[in-house]
């Protein structure tokens, strides 16, 4: 778990039913939190390849033809190279870091994955993300993610075992049972489109176990 620096106050904690979430005294205080964390763990790598080549065969099967994705808090950059590598086409994937350091790594731009980016809107194949539980606001980060997926596109979330409510700290804001991650796209965005099938590689895959959220936007 990270301190909070700085001369910081810690986040505060709510529960809910399903979720936990830290909230902030202000942004700046949030923004100088992640950075740091970012920069504590820049050589650190959480996601594995193996993972990232399943989602390119099941993105592979269900799209055809990617073209353009976005993967949301990558830190170093490897999953959209990851990404890149694995799918035909060899296609644009671009990735997101809310600190400074994004400028040290290929395909990656500085931008908090809160905030919508009307270059991205309705353009994206496909959305992943590993690091939805550093959103402070989970809702408003999962509407600029769809927001940015073109009709038919789909929104990938890994969900693991360090993902739960009881593992949030002040660098981890947002953690949820599966069940509630569900459940907040079922009631918050099924105007915009459909949960399919969760993708579950906790037994066929030891080297990073998770379960996959998927959301198609509509057509």
């Amino acid at each position: 778990h990270l301190r909070v620096g700085l001369h910081q106050p810690a986040p505060q904690r709510t529960e809910g039913e399903g979720y936990a979430l830290h909230s902030y005294p202000d942004y700046e205080t949030y923004k100088a939190v992640q950075t740091a964390g970012n920069k504590a763990k820049i050589r650190r790598q959480f996601v594995k390849e193996s993972h990232i080549k399943r989602l390119c065969d099941f993105l592979a099967g269900h799209l055809g033809t990617v073209n353009f994705g976005l993967c949301h808090g990558t830190r170093r950059g490897a999953e959209q190279a990851w990404f890149t590598a694995n799918l035909a086409n060899a296609p644009t994937v671009i990735g997101t870091e809310i600190s400074d350091t994004a400028a040290q790594f290929p395909a990656t731009v500085q931008w908090d994955f809160h905030d919508i980016n009307p270059e991205w809107t309705g353009k994206a194949d496909f959305v992943y993300s590993n690091s939805w539980d550093h959103a402070f606001d989970p809702q408003r980060a999962f509407a600029a993610w769809i927001d940015a997926l073109r009709p038919g596109g789909l929104l990938l979330l890994d969900h693991t075992k360090d993902q739960s409510p009881e593992t949030t700290n002040a660098l981890d804001p947002f953690g949820a049972t599966i069940e509630k991650l569900q459940s907040m796209f079922q009631e918050n965005f099924a105007e915009s489109g459909a949960l399919l099938p969760t993708l579950d590689t906790r037994q066929t895959n030891p080297e990073y176990r998770a379960r996959v959220v998927v959301f198609e936007k509509a057509k």
